[in-house]
């Protein structure tokens, strides 16, 4: 698979300003599965029991758990490739294959709501400057265990408070006009983690319109045990959207990089050295407990959500994974500067 290499600016807004004035009739759902074979049949369940049809294109990137014997079961067309080659690719190769207007992008573990495809197709028809559009988990998810519950409602918090103008993408469940999408080249298919982050970027960069859509919402299947979402938010999100926003040179106060989530890291790692303030410093043994209630403050809003939603218990347990998660995205983001800073220096050498 070839990588995306064009930068944003060979794209100029203008070049599909007649295309956003068409009627919006049709809808492709792209679901990319690796191994979803658990998830999948629920994820198109919901997407076949909705109000308004679709085309349905479900994208196997070559998968060991034998998805292919789902496929008789719905009515989608199956591409199956002969080797793993990411999301990304994976994504461009159902988009290639997809006829509607609309491309809606959803993973293999998520369940949209009997109106989801109506309402994508309503907000292009109704806003002809809407380039693209995405939503939100909603507050509850089905595996019942404190990881999964913890990311899901980490994820609905973040999407909740966050601006309705996105300079972002969320391609797990996120909709975009067919012209536009192949106007700035697809998915680049050399980002293995946050394509879909790097496709805002130059969604934005180029000019066009992304909306975020709070109050479409949808069900999250996936299943965290610690090990995995640390994994997860390590060497999928912090080390990636680090280098992204290097590159890009693109820093918002919004979603995951508000200046509370920032001042948070600070604050956790100074935590984190605290015992040793009680050696060095005078008085040392009151900043811990100083640099505790800073942590809380710059989190209560999210702890007081959580502790609403789930009980005293959860909202207590949450205080000490907020302050585990700040420590290990903390470590994210400086492995990211560093891998950063080490490509620059060699690129220019």
């Amino acid at each position: 698979m070839r990588a995306f290499t064009p930068s944003a600016q060979d794209f100029p807004v203008p070049l599909f300003e007649a295309a956003l004035l068409n009627p919006v009739t049709t809808l492709s759902v792209i679901i990319p599965i690796h191994n979803a074979a658990t998830t999948l049949p629920a994820c198109l369940q919901a997407v076949f029991a909705s109000t308004h049809s679709a085309q349905v294109i479900v994208v196997d990137d070559a998968s060991s758990d034998d998805p292919a014997r789902l496929a008789a079961q719905y009515p989608c067309e199956w591409l199956t490739l002969s080797r793993n080659v990411g999301a990304a690719a994976a994504r461009n190769v159902g988009a290639r294959a997809a006829t509607g207007d609309i491309l809606f992008f959803l993973d293999g573990d998520i369940v949209v709501e009997g109106d989801t495809i109506a309402r994508i197709l309503r907000a292009f028809a109704d806003d002809p400057a809407l380039a693209a559009l995405f939503g939100s988990y909603q507050q509850d998810t089905v595996p019942k265990n404190f990881f999964s519950q913890y990311k899901n409602l980490l994820h609905h918090y973040t999407h909740q408070i966050s601006a309705v103008e996105a300079a972002t993408f969320c391609s797990g469940y996120g909709a975009i006009r067919r012209e536009i999408f192949f106007a700035l080249g697809g998915f680049d298919e050399s980002q293995r983690a946050l394509e879909d982050i790097e496709f805002g970027y130059r969604l934005h960069r180029a000019g066009y319109r992304v909306r975020l859509f709070k109050d479409l919402q949808f069900t999250h299947l996936k299943e965290y045990s610690f090990g995995g979402l640390v994994r997860s938010d390590v060497l999928q999100r912090a080390i990636p959207w680090t280098r992204l926003m290097l590159q890009k040179q693109i820093f918002r106060n919004d979603l995951n990089t508000k200046s509370n989530n920032v001042a948070s890291v600070v604050v956790s790692f100074l935590i984190l050295f605290a015992p040793l303030w009680l050696w060095f410093v005078p008085y040392g043994e009151i900043l811990p407990a100083g640099l505790l209630l800073a942590l809380l403050w710059l989190n209560w809003d999210f702890i007081k959500f959580v502790t609403r939603a789930r009980g005293i218990l959860f909202g207590l347990q949450t205080c000490a994974m907020t302050w585990f998660f700040y420590i290990y995205s903390g470590i994210g983001l400086l492995l990211g500067l560093g891998i950063h800073l080490k490509q620059t220096l060699f690129s220019r050498a």
